[in-house]
C-alpha cells in the first residue's frame, strides 16, 4: 500500500508540473486497461505461420508428362526462344506445393525470427510492401526461407525444381497454356487487368486474388517470376534426365518461371522460361540523378518486387 501511495504521489507531481488537472490521472488509469494489445511475440507468429503453411500445401501425385513447348499443332512453337525446347518426357515422384506465393507478411516472420534485416525497407522498395503481396526476394532469400521451414517442421521443404513447377502449374502435366482455373486468360476475372504503357504500373495483386488452377495453386500465371531450384542452361532440355531432373550441377543464373515479361497472353504460358542472377543488382546515383550511375547489389535478401517464390515438399 505504501509503495502504491508513493507511486500515485509521483504521478500527481508530474501532472501538477505539466499543468494538467488531477482528474486526468483517473482518466488515464481508467483508460490503461483499454490500451492496444502488444504485438504478438515472434514465437507466436512463427507457430501461426507454420500452421498456415502446412494448411496451404497441395499434394500432387507423381507421373509422367511432356515438358516444354508443345507447339500449336501446325508446326509452330509458342516460344520464340529455344529455351523451352525440345519437348521431352519427364517422370516425377509425388510432392506437395504451397498454394500461394510467400508474402511480405510471411517473409517478415522469417527475417524477424532469424535476426535478418527485413526486405525492401528502403524508400523505393517500401512502396511495394503490403502484408498480402508476394515478397520480392533474391534466390538466396527464397532458398533460405524454404530450408528454414524444413528445419522447423522436419519436413523436406525446398524450392521446387523447374520440372516440379511446370508439372504443378499444369495441374499434373496437363496440356494447358496457362495456370488459371480454365487454362485461359480471361481478364480481369482470372488474371490481372491489362494496363497501358502510359499508365502508372499497378502494384502486384495480393496473393489469392484470382481463382486457382485445378491443382489448387494460385497465381502461377500472373505478371511475376518465381524462383526455382535449378541453374539455368539454355540447352539443358536437350540432355535432361528423364526422372526427377534438377537442372545443371553448376551455373551463374537461376531459372525463373511464371511470366517472363511482355504480353502475358504468351509470356505467362506454363512452359516459358527466363533466368536471373541469384542476387540482383540495381542502379544507384550517390551524387544525385545527374551524377554517375553506380551498380550495387540489393541489400540482404531484398530484390525486385516481381521476383517471388513458393516452396515445395518432396516425398
Amino acid at each position: 500500500m505504501k509503495t502504491a501511495l508513493i507511486r500515485r504521489q509521483l504521478v500527481a507531481a508530474c501532472f501538477a508540473y505539466s499543468g494538467l488537472p488531477m482528474s486526468t490521472i483517473g482518466a488515464a488509469a481508467a483508460a490503461s486497461p483499454q490500451a492496444a494489445s502488444p504485438p504478438a511475440s515472434v514465437e507466436t507468429r512463427v507457430q501461426a505461420l507454420l500452421t498456415k503453411v502446412k494448411g496451404s500445401l497441395r499434394p500432387l501425385k507423381g507421373g509422367t508428362f511432356d515438358m516444354g513447348d508443345w507447339g500449336n499443332g501446325a508446326g509452330q512453337y509458342y516460344d520464340i526462344d529455344t529455351y523451352s525446347r525440345p519437348l521431352h518426357k519427364v517422370t516425377l515422384d509425388g510432392f506437395s506445393m504451397m498454394a500461394y506465393k510467400v508474402t511480405y507478411e510471411d517473409f517478415d516472420v522469417f527475417t524477424d525470427a532469424t535476426g535478418k534485416q527485413r526486405i525492401n525497407m528502403d524508400e523505393l522498395g517500401i512502396r511495394d510492401r503490403a502484408p498480402k503481396r508476394p515478397a520480392g526476394v533474391s534466390w538466396y532469400g527464397a532458398k533460405a526461407y524454404c530450408q528454414w521451414l524444413g528445419t522447423l517442421t522436419h519436413l523436406p521443404f525446398d524450392l521446387p525444381t523447374e520440372a516440379q513447377w511446370e508439372y504443378a502449374a499444369r495441374s499434373g502435366g496437363k496440356r494447358v497454356l496457362f495456370a488459371t482455373d480454365n487454362g485461359k486468360i480471361e481478364r480481369p476475372r482470372n488474371f490481372p487487368k491489362e494496363w497501358a504503357d502510359e499508365e502508372k504500373e499497378p502494384h502486384l495483386p495480393d496473393v489469392g486474388s484470382y481463382p486457382p488452377n485445378p491443382a489448387g495453386l494460385y497465381g502461377m500465371s500472373e505478371n511475376t517470376h518465381e524462383w526455382v531450384q535449378d541453374w539455368f542452361d539454355k540447352d539443358f532440355y536437350k540432355n535432361s534426365p528423364n526422372r526427377n531432373p534438377s537442372g545443371p550441377a553448376i551455373g551463374t543464373e537461376k531459372v525463373m518461371r511464371g511470366s517472363v515479361g511482355g504480353k502475358a497472353e504468351i509470356a505467362a504460358a506454363v512452359f516459358m522460361r527466363t533466368k536471373d542472377i541469384p542476387q540482383a543488382f540495381r542502379s544507384t546515383y550517390p551524387n544525385g540523378v545527374t551524377g554517375d550511375e553506380v551498380i550495387v547489389p540489393f541489400p540482404g535478401y531484398s530484390s525486385y518486387s516481381n521476383s517471388n517464390f513458393r516452396c515445395a515438399v518432396n516425398k
